[in-house]
């Protein structure tokens, strides 16, 4: 009887290890969540993830539903995410902004991203465009540098709001220019730019593809991008490095994303599919055309990209004093 109890527990154990390969083996048997920080449009999240999840209905036989869940700048979805069970069946469209920025923004968040979540499968990076009204007297970065610091504090950008990715870029660009500009938050990046082509704020940072199409309507002119490489959309734009402003780089980025919970075996299965599906030619082009830098990484690879992302997005919080409630 004083061996009953180590018995049982063996059993469980050897249940447990028994069970859980079979289980591995049938994901997906029921419907997926892939669920979306942000509300349904163009974006790469949106779009990138309702194609991906198509295609794996399709090669999987079970149902891919994207779920929006928009709010506090990702928070919500992300919790969600974190808080749903770990068997595969929820899946999470991380962001830069969620993960690698909300962390010191936010002077309190019910979870820790780097703990509680874990890389799966990454979608892209994507680069900013540096625009401003056809009325700035500036065709180049040097020209724009030279009018900025002529009059210091009298140039504005606007940004897409406090702690978005178009606000952390211009502060980016700020503190390696040494120049003095007045941020001029939106309630989203779109209405920023539209308030740019209507002549309201004369500048500010916008994602290569709206930026190609405002350009070639002549409603902005293009003076750098903040990637390391050129965009292939604006192959005759420089980058703010080869422009005369080293430092100034900025990207966002996007990855599907599971509970740290997860079965490593079952993340390991899910990545495959994940990437597999990515590999689908028109889904190839859909990230190509919206800018997106597309690689395949290993978990441990993804994994340390955002611990240097978080890294990098909290010196930039830091340095410019920015914090959200």
């Amino acid at each position: 009887m004083r061996t009953l109890p180590a018995l049982l527990c063996a059993a469980i154990l050897g249940l447990s290890a028994a069970t859980a390969p079979a289980q591995n083996a049938n994901w997906p048997s029921r419907a997926v969540k892939v669920v979306v920080p942000y509300t349904p449009g163009p974006g790469p999240t949106d779009s990138v993830a309702r194609m991906v999840a198509e295609k794996l209905q399709r090669k999987l036989g079970q149902p891919f539903v994207v779920e929006n869940r928009p709010g506090a700048s990702g928070n919500i979805s992300t919790e969600f995410v974190i808080a749903a069970p770990a068997d595969g069946t929820t899946v999470l469209v991380g962001a830069a902004g969620p993960i690698a920025v909300n962390p010191s923004l936010y002077k309190t968040l019910p979870f820790n991203a780097e703990r509680d979540l874990a890389p799966l499968a990454f979608i892209g990076e994507e680069m900013y465009a540096l625009v401003v009204h056809p009325s700035v007297e500036a065709r180049s970065l040097k020209d724009l540098l030279a009018k900025m610091k002529d009059k210091p504090g009298s140039f504005s950008y606007g940004s897409g709001g406090n702690g978005a990715g178009t606000h952390l870029a211009g502060e980016r660009f700020r503190m390696a220019a040494g120049v003095d500009m007045l941020h001029v938050p939106y309630k989203g990046g779109i209405p920023a730019l539209n308030d740019l082509i209507a002549g309201v704020v004369p500048m500010t940072f916008t994602f290569v593809q709206n930026a190609a199409s405002m350009a070639a309507a002549g409603k902005l002119r293009v003076i750098a991008v903040t990637g390391a490489r050129r965009s292939p959309i604006l192959p005759d734009v420089p980058t703010l490095a080869e422009a005369g402003l080293p430092g100034a780089e900025f990207t966002s980025w996007y990855g599907f994303m599971v509970s740290a919970k997860t079965p490593p075996a079952l993340a390991q299965k899910m990545q495959g599919a994940f990437y597999e599906a990515m590999r689908d030619p028109a889904i190839r082009q859909k990230i190509d055309e919206l800018g997106l830098q597309h690689r395949e990484m290993s978990a441990d690879e993804f994994r340390a990209f955002v611990r240097r992302e978080t890294q990098r997005m909290s010196e930039i919080v830091q340095r410019a004093h920015i914090t959200l409630e």
